[in-house]
């Protein structure tokens, strides 16, 4: 499932008021034999959260959530696990989902699923294409920061028909046709041509799945690639000193990245501060949390400025288009986190959210409001 794909049925999920809403976190494996003992852990946080529903809605609303939970899993194959399992059910829905992070292992029982601090790290994530090229073989590897999600493969049947080269990896044999010895005479021409081959493929892959790109290779094949690429400006950053390129397993690939991956993040980071601080002196600058929930209720949000980590218990009151903060005297303390609430408001309207580490917010708010008039 795609990250945007993930963030908008999470977003879905984080709209539901239901009674009960259970969400299940189960951790899981990746690979054989690790993943032989998913569906026993799997079997524990089910009943653990059947357990649970019992005390406190008794058995009828308990057989109605499991019901939808079991129904949901007929297909479960741990095979196709990532990292957690989470499971979001109440009596009239459920949904199973993957995810290639950690999380706690927990069941919660509210009256809204557990999903706020998903998102929150899905929003500072970076989703993206690893693509491998040597001189034998094309390689296209999607993952989630240092995690890999899937490499593509001659399984991906849903995909075969749009790629003119046929499946990942892309092979030298797409030049079946030009002999051995034509192409050692014209290495410099065959090269290029295979690497056409491989970016075509990946054109077909961004024209339905459209994410930025690490390229990965030697120096040569890099400069080669980037002078016949068609979309040169997906590329984020370029990496020449991987070892195992062509057979090295795709956690080994991405792991190698990560420098890179991390500049990338950074300057990503720097260039969020710079048009935040463009702006200040202006009137589309805010900082004051009441008039940041008042735009927000007006739609007038282009991008909240966030620092990682920054909460606020208390709730937001739309009545009077205000923010109600925790008390310390407060006897019944609200547990809600204001600043969850503002985000989930500013996407609702458009609007986009940026998190910064406490670095880059120095000298600043941790709550910045960039409107868009």
């Amino acid at each position: 499932m795609l990250h945007q794909e993930m963030q908008k049925i999470l977003q879905d999920l984080q709209k539901v008021q239901a009674k009960p809403a259970v969400s299940i976190f189960v951790k899981t494996h990746r690979t054989f034999p690790d993943n032989e003992k998913d569906p026993i852990a799997l079997k524990n946080q089910l009943k653990a959260a059947e357990d649970c529903l019992k005390k406190k809605h008794g058995a009828e609303i308990t057989q109605q959530v499991m019901r939808k939970i079991h129904q949901e899993l007929d297909d479960f194959r741990p095979n196709y696990n990532l990292d957690t399992l989470a499971i979001f059910a109440s009596p009239e829905q459920a949904h199973v989902l993957r995810f290639p992070f950690d999380t706690v292992e927990r069941v919660v029982i509210n009256d809204q699923f557990a999903v706020r601090d998903i998102l929150k790290s899905l929003s500072s994530a970076v989703h993206y294409y690893a693509l491998v090229i040597t001189r034998e073989k094309g390689r296209l590897i999607e993952a989630i920061d240092d995690r890999v999600i899937h490499e593509f493969n001659p399984e991906d049947t849903d995909l075969l028909e749009n790629l003119p080269y046929g499946a990942f990896p892309v092979v030298t044999d797409s030049l079946a046709t030009t002999s051995a010895a034509e192409r050692s005479i014209n290495e410099d021409k065959y090269l290029k041509e295979f690497l056409n081959h491989i970016d075509k493929n990946l054109q077909a892959v961004l024209g339905r799945r459209n994410l930025p790109v690490i390229l990965i290779g030697d120096k040569r094949n890099i400069g080669f690639y980037k002078e016949i690429c068609d979309q040169p400006n997906v590329i984020i950053a370029t990496v020449d000193n991987v070892t195992y390129l062509d057979n090295g397993d795709a956690q080994h690939i991405v792991n190698s990245i990560q420098p890179a991956l991390q500049h990338y993040q950074q300057q990503r980071q720097l260039q969020a501060r710079q048009n935040m601080q463009s702006l200040y002196g202006t009137p589309r600058i805010r900082t004051d949390l009441q008039e940041i929930y008042r735009a927000a209720l007006e739609g007038n949000t282009a991008t909240l400025y966030v620092r990682q980590g920054h909460t606020l218990p208390g709730q937001l009151a739309p009545e009077q288009q205000s923010v109600i903060l925790n008390d310390a005297g407060d006897t019944e303390p609200r547990t809600n986190d204001v600043i969850d609430d503002l985000i989930e408001l500013v996407r609702k309207n458009s609007g986009q959210v940026m998190f910064l580490d406490q670095t880059m917010m120095e000298g600043h708010d941790p709550l910045v409001l960039a409107t868009r008039y």
